[in-house]
């Protein structure tokens, strides 16, 4: 297994652009993940399929060697996701991963997708809350859904649903973006991260967040950030 690249980003791509109706809006996306380690927990997915963008994000508690051995294994399952139901989708994750993983490990997700006519419907299991960034600047989080991955038998998950407009983005991001220190032990947090939300496409916005972060402080956790926008 190899470790992931200092810096990996997914530029405005024909693979991920609308195939829907003329009016639909194409999807411009960008990715990073800086790996704390030689190994990452963080994992982050996307693919186009039919009328429809499925990306995920999140988090295997611990790190090293044995949390990137657990998220390869859901960037595996997660390859079989069609994504019709995002809920239903994390109730395959979580039953896939519960007899894999050990007690006291756990991972956290965000799994959903964008539909060509904008329509976005997600799950989140426990994972920090994703941010929409409207075309008027205001902000919403989207908090969890139900429970975090691998650990209780009777989870279970809704999903949320709403629209991303034109000119308006979808942030997904783990937590060594909030949890970044300054000197004096002040994390970044989500406040700081909403107000580097700045930039007119996904590849600006997730640069914008990065400096910010990098001001800050330092980073001693896997940091994964996804930004979609339509």
């Amino acid at each position: 297994m190899q470790a992931l690249p200092t810096e990996r980003g997914l530029k405005q791509l024909p693979l991920f652009r609308s195939r829907g109706p003329k009016h639909a809006a194409p999807l411009d996306v960008h990715a990073i993940s800086i790996p704390a380690r030689a190994f990452t927990g963080d994992f982050y997915f996307v693919r186009h399929a039919d009328d429809r963008f499925l990306f995920a994000l999140g988090d295997v508690a611990g790190k090293g060697l044995n949390a990137a051995v657990v998220m390869a294994m859901i960037q595996e399952e997660l390859e079989r996701t069609s994504c019709d139901d995002p809920s239903a989708d994390m109730m395959r994750l979580h039953t896939f991963l519960k007899p894999l993983i050990p007690l006291n490990r756990f991972a956290t997700a965000v799994a959903g997708y964008v539909s060509d006519q904008g329509v976005v419907r997600l799950a989140n299991a426990g994972h920090c809350p994703p941010i929409i960034v409207r075309a008027d600047g205001s902000t919403e989080e989207i908090s969890s859904t139900g429970p975090v991955l691998g650990v209780l038998s009777s989870s279970q998950w809704r999903t949320f649903e709403t629209t991303l407009n034109r000119g308006e983005s979808l942030v997904l991001y783990s937590d060594g973006v909030i949890e970044t220190t300054s000197k004096n032990g002040e994390e970044f947090g989500t406040g700081r991260l909403t107000a580097a939300l700045n930039g007119n496409d996904s590849k600006a916005i997730a640069a914008s967040v990065l400096q910010a972060v990098r001001h800050h402080g330092k980073t001693e956790d896997d940091l994964t950030l996804l930004v979609i926008r339509r």
